[in-house]
């Protein structure tokens, strides 16, 4: 297996994409190549020391993408930032970026975990299309704001598998950009949002066990289903089976906090803890989640009371935050990002 796979992140997400390149390179012993491309943000010498040492110990390739070019084209294309930074945005311009010589590129968020080989993965047929995601649990709401329909999928772009040759001949970056000149530049979720709205229709629908993402862990799937639905989303018995199988774990916040937090009570915890300790970021300290009082008392709701409970608070607080992201974006009209 050739494997070439992206990460964008910056210093303060150093240790944790440290701890997924770790869980990568350690399920994928037997890989005749892997390549590891870093579009980092304001990384420190010593981040890219370990990182290179780690992409060394396991004998493997690791190469620091300079994305001071790309920065300046979203400029000049009024391209907005998010939470002060382009970051989020950049994988949505690879062509820009990656030589010609990668033909399939695999994205994966700092915020992720490798716990099986991805050979399957890699030898996906696309059939034409130029990515593929998991669906995304919690949007019942957000999708209707975004016009979709109920059946309709929404993704989760923490996990991307890119047909680099597709996606160039599609110009979906060009459509992309476009898009947020003319149609709209602010979204809640801006790169999610901006995949789901530009190439609805084109996106190949992976299975769930490539982005196992918190609510499958802290639920059952019963409490899930009865407070978020299904349609437009997988059955039961595929996440059934997802979770039997998994391959890769998202860990997004969760409760206001990431497992990366003190005394955090998210599911995938233990998982982060096994990977960071055999990271080159061994040692790590764990801080506080910088929680308001309303993320604090739904972290002491989540310890106290049935989680048949908490789960239907759990979505109405969710769904509070996303509406509140949506009000926020529509309030920049396309033209004053321009």
């Amino acid at each position: 297996m050739k494997l070439d796979v992206l990460y964008q992140f910056n210093e303060k997400y150093a240790p944790y994409a440290g701890a997924s390149i770790t869980s990568l390179f350690e399920n994928n012993r037997h890989a005749d190549r892997i390549r590891v491309f870093i579009l980092g943000e304001d990384l420190s010498p010593d981040s890219e020391a370990k990182l290179r040492s780690l992409a060394a110990g396991y004998r493997r390739c690791l190469c620091f993408i300079d994305t001071k070019e790309l920065v300046f084209r979203m400029k000049q294309m009024n391209m907005p930032k998010y939470r002060g930074s382009y970051a989020a945005n950049m994988r949505l311009f690879l062509p820009w970026l990656l030589n010609e010589d990668v033909e399939r590129i695999l994205y994966l968020d700092a915020d992720t975990i490798v716990s099986a080989p991805l050979d399957a993965l890699n030898d996906l047929d696309m059939e034409g299309h130029p990515l593929a995601m998991s669906l995304d649990s919690l949007v019942r709401l957000h999708k209707r704001r975004l016009g979709f329909s109920r059946d309709d999928y929404y993704y989760n772009s923490g996990v991307i598998l890119f047909d680099m040759k597709k996606w160039r001949s599609a110009r979906c970056s060009e459509r992309i950009a476009n898009h947020v000149r003319n149609v709209r530049a602010w979204y809640p979720s801006p790169d999610q949002d901006l995949l789901n709205v530009v190439l609805k229709g084109e996106i190949m629908r992976l299975p769930a066990e490539y982005n196992i993402e918190p609510a499958y862990l802290a639920f059952s799937l019963r409490d899930y289903f009865n407070t978020f639905g299904g349609r437009g989303f997988y059955s039961v018995d595929e996440l059934r089976d997802a979770l039997q199988k998994p391959v890769i774990f998202h860990f997004f916040r969760f409760v206001g906090e990431f497992p990366w937090h003190r005394d955090n009570v998210h599911p995938d915890n233990a998982l982060f803890d096994k990977y960071i300790a055999m990271s080159p970021w061994r040692g790590y300290r764990k801080v506080p989640a910088e929680a308001g009082p309303v993320l604090k008392f739904e972290k002491i709701l989540y310890r106290r009371i049935p989680r048949s409970a908490f789960i239907r608070l759990f979505r109405l607080a969710y769904e509070l935050f996303i509406r509140k992201a949506n009000q926020d974006s529509l309030k920049y009209k396309t033209n004053r990002t321009m």
